[in-house]
């Protein structure tokens, strides 16, 4: 193996003996005697990556030798280094012998042969295979030897399946040694808590408000998802998950999904970390004022009833509002339920639009309407029977055939009553009007009792001019019948 003494390369081992000469107050002064006395076995040190080799790489831990550990370390699962020169690196010293300082970061047969007691006394990680399943834990071969590890110390928390962690390796602390060997317990859990706070470090540095990360989703509840950031969970509210209104967090992603979100608050004194989903996702409302139009009809699905009103999701995030006024084509109703229900997919016009206040007010397109087919079999000047439904300040809704409703507005009851014009009807009372109005598109019916008296005026007028015009005619001819008899 080839070490490195004072930055240069070199096969030859320190010479201690021209050192032993050295005047030991220079060696105090220099500091060299506390750092060299600091390297031993079992202990731990950091320092900073100098080069990197084929099968070593060496760190500088301020001792007069550079230390190396075995490169195969510090690899991933696809082999890739996870280190680079000048990086921070720790490391369990497990040989130095003539100046030689050999690192490890976990015991295996290719960074130590050392045992497992040495392990134990300096909590070294060792790398270990659980072969099995027993009363209490597992049973985990480690370097020839049985040890025990409790179900508890497994994982951070363990997962439902025990068996998943059978004929895994997994590196595990020495948590107790006795017996010679005898009795060795293990703790896994122990080395990824440490793992965590290191990382929760690391967040607690990086991490910011606005800042767009991708997690893990540990778990769902009723209420939201815990997302693992790499170290610590946050948690995203049911609704922060979609843009649009779920009734479960599971219709939306599930525990190991992959998924983006966006920091929204940070507590770091009470391990608090608030995220969203919808929000590290496109807005639907950014591209509402070039999808949709005023007085443009569109399609959508009724999501929630109201007293005042039903909700339509036009698209997965954007709602509009159908005023209850705007429910019932002119006919008036008490609730939203009379016309539509919850799930239903409806017709709607677009009244208007306000992005910044992200509103749309929307108005119910009777069926068929979109399409262009007949509606309604209703014509302007029919004369129907209808049935009063409601009575307001301005006029009566009345019931048509066919289910329709119609506005008869009290300008167009007759001018010979008196009174307030709401004493004139009762609800259910059944009226004669004629279609005065039936508009395009939004089948709204105007309604006229004036117009009908107006027809009966007019009617009864030319009843009486011919009345009398036949009058008139049968006099003359008498009066030539009495001429021409008197001539006789």
């Amino acid at each position: 193996m080839s070490f490195r003494k004072n930055g240069q390369d070199t096969n030859d081992s320190p010479q201690h003996g021209e050192d032993a000469g050295e005047d030991f107050a220079s060696l105090f002064e220099s500091g060299q005697y506390d750092r060299e006395a600091f390297v031993q076995r079992d202990t731990k040190v950091e320092g900073s990556v100098v080069s990197i080799g084929e099968d070593w790489i060496f760190v500088d831990i301020g001792a007069k030798t550079e230390a190396c550990i075995a490169r195969e370390e510090l690899v991933d699962e696809q082999g890739g280094l996870t280190v680079k020169i000048g990086d921070t690196l720790s490391g369990y010293v497990v040989s130095n012998r003539d100046g030689e300082i050999v690192l490890s970061q976990k015991m295996t047969a290719a960074a130590s042969e050392d045992a497992m007691r040495s392990a134990y006394r300096s909590g070294l990680p060792v790398e270990g295979l659980v072969v099995g399943e027993r009363k209490g834990g597992y049973t985990v071969s480690v370097f020839g030897k049985q040890a025990f590890c409790p179900f508890s110390q497994i994982d951070l928390p363990p997962i439902a399946d025990s068996s998943e962690y059978v004929n895994r390796k997994y590196l595990f602390r020495i948590a107790q040694y006795a017996e010679g060997g005898r009795n060795i317990v293990l703790s896994r859990r122990a080395l990824l808590e440490e793992e965590r706070q290191r990382k929760v470090a690391s967040l607690k540095e990086s991490l910011q408000v606005g800042d767009i990360v991708e997690g893990v989703v540990t778990r769902t509840a009723q209420f939201g998802a815990f997302v693992d950031l790499g170290g610590i969970d946050g948690l995203a509210p049911i609704s922060e998950v979609a843009w649009d209104r779920v009734s479960s967090v599971s219709e939306v992603v599930s525990p190991g999904d992959t998924v983006r979100v966006k920091i929204i608050e940070l507590d770091w004194p009470n391990k608090r970390i608030s995220l969203s989903i919808k929000q590290a996702l496109e807005d639907p409302w950014d591209s509402v004022p070039k999808s949709y139009e005023e007085e443009k009809i569109f399609e959508g699905v009724v999501t929630r009833l109201m007293n005042f009103g039903a909700f339509v999701q036009l698209e997965p995030g954007v709602e509009g509002l159908i005023h209850i006024s705007n429910l019932g084509v002119g006919r008036r109703i008490n609730h939203p339920r009379e016309v539509i229900s919850e799930g239903e997919r409806v017709q709607v016009r677009i009244l208007s639009i306000d992005p910044q206040a992200r509103r749309i007010s929307l108005e119910l397109v009777p069926s068929g309407i979109a399409d262009g087919s007949e509606t309604s079999e209703i014509h302007e000047g029919d004369i129907l029977v209808g049935v009063v439904e409601g009575i307001k300040e301005y006029g009566v809704f009345v019931g048509l055939p066919g289910g329709r409703s119609g506005l008869l507005h009290f300008s167009e009851v007759s001018s010979q009553r008196r009174g307030d014009p709401r004493s004139w009807f009762t609800v259910g009372q059944q009226i004669q009007v004629q279609a005065l109005r039936v508009e395009e598109g939004t089948g709204r019916i105007s309604l006229s009792m004036k117009s009908l008296e107006r027809r009966e005026e007019e009617a009864n007028l030319h009843e009486f001019s011919a009345h009398q015009t036949g009058k008139s005619s049968f006099g003359t001819l008498g009066d030539l019948l009495a001429e021409k008899f008197s001539k006789q």
